[in-house]
């Protein structure tokens, strides 16, 4: 009798401890839109955040770019999905704004997870009407690629001494893709009034680009795929491109100490990275492209969603994304990357700070301004409009599609 009591107090007690593991544990869903193999980066960090929490299942789920917003803003609305989404842009997270799909996160909540600390404009962009609405994770903007026992240019008057004595440079000429040009030019097209405005360095950059047409080694076109895949078939010495390409130019074309450091490995010596060719700017900066986090309005998590966006926006998460090789900038101010041993990362380092927002008044344009940039721009590259001209023409032509689609 007193063996059975024994094992049944055992039992109890062990039904107990169970059903109090039960309550105390938390169940945290993630989707993600990074792809193989670059998901194995953040799926890491994941699991190593989820060792570190015993009493939090951690379930990653993998969800493709192109039905990642539309999935969650439909599972929200039904009053499900994840806690966290990983893979949202400025213009995603506009979007699941007006659908009313994401948790506002408070300044308090801000400064208690350090976000406070995070890049500025890379917290804006995460940010609508003065609203957090998202953390930041990682940034993208345009570098300049270039082979092996090439010196890189420092001035787009060097691309074309540089395709003088042979080499050739890839330049897309769309309005997201070159605009780093209208900065080389120390201008804008963004005026203050939230109206487009070119000015005397948009007009600068259209006189360089109709300069270089001529030369036959300076590759000015408007198919970006194109030109990305010509310098990954070694058809063009140089490329300017977003920096998501690094991950798929190493797979593709090997990996170099001088391009990228001896932490990643032996490899055949093949191309580099660095900051863009400066104008009367020597240091111009493209569009930054900013993929952020959110929470579910639904979550009843929220608590344990923002610590999870605390540990992957910290000094050593961030560290670990910067030096992936993936082409992922770091938006943590405290990151410190040594350029004698990871040169590409502080190029990529070194772009980032000096990158250019787009700001938000142009976002719901968005798609209308860059078709219409990318048209005045090859105009300009065929000798089909002038220089002078340019700016006026986007202007006007801008203020007739932003008039139409507020009425």
């Amino acid at each position: 009798m007193r063996r059975l009591l024994a094992v049944s107090i055992v039992a109890a007690s062990f039904a107990v401890a169970l059903a109090s593991c039960e309550l105390t544990s938390q169940r945290i869903l993630v989707w993600h839109d990074w792809p193989d193999p670059e998901a194995q980066v953040l799926i890491e960090l994941l699991e190593e955040y989820s060792e570190l929490n015993p009493n939090l299942r951690l379930i990653i789920e993998y969800v493709p770019s192109s039905e990642l917003e539309s999935r969650f803003a439909a599972e929200v609305e039904s009053g499900f999905g994840p806690d966290v989404v990983v893979g949202v842009d400025a213009d995603r997270l506009a979007d699941l704004v007006a659908a009313d799909s994401v948790r506002p996160i408070t300044v308090d909540q801000s400064v208690g997870h350090g976000f406070d600390q995070l890049e500025v404009r890379a917290m804006q962009v995460m940010a609508i009407e003065g609203e957090q609405h998202g953390v930041p994770l990682a940034g993208f903007t345009d570098v300049l690629y270039f082979r092996e026992g090439i010196e890189p240019p420092e001035s787009l008057d060097s691309v074309i001494e540089l395709a003088e004595a042979g080499y050739s440079t890839g330049i897309p000429v769309d309005f997201v893709g070159a605009y780093w040009g209208v900065d080389a030019f120390d201008g804008t097209v963004f005026g203050a009034d939230d109206a487009l405005a070119p000015d005397e360095g948009f007009v600068g950059w259209m006189n360089w680009i109709l300069e270089a047409r001529p030369q036959p080694n300076v590759i000015l076109g408007g198919d970006y795929e194109t030109l990305r895949e010509s310098f990954a078939r070694g058809r063009i010495d140089l490329f300017v491109g977003s920096s998501r390409e690094l991950g798929k130019f190493r797979s593709e074309l090997g990996v170099s100490e001088a391009a990228s450091g001896p932490e990643s490995g032996e490899g055949a010596a093949t191309f580099g990275l660095t900051t863009l060719p400066g104008g009367t700017n020597l240091a111009p900066g493209g569009f930054l492209e900013i993929e952020g986090m959110v929470a579910n309005r639904h979550t009843d998590n929220m608590a344990e969603s923002l610590a999870l966006m605390e540990y992957l926006t910290n000094v050593p998460s961030q560290g670990r994304i910067a030096r992936s090789g993936l082409g992922r900038i770091p938006i943590n101010d405290s990151v410190a990357i040594d350029p004698t041993i990871s040169p590409v990362e502080a190029a990529l380092l070194r772009q980032q700070r000096r990158s250019v927002v787009l700001p938000r008044v142009f976002e719901e344009n968005l798609a209308g301004l860059t078709d219409l940039g990318d048209e005045i721009y090859l105009q300009v590259a065929r000798g089909l409009l002038e220089p002078a001209e340019a700016g006026a023409v986007l202007r006007a032509r801008y203020d007739s599609i932003a008039g139409e689609i507020d009425d």
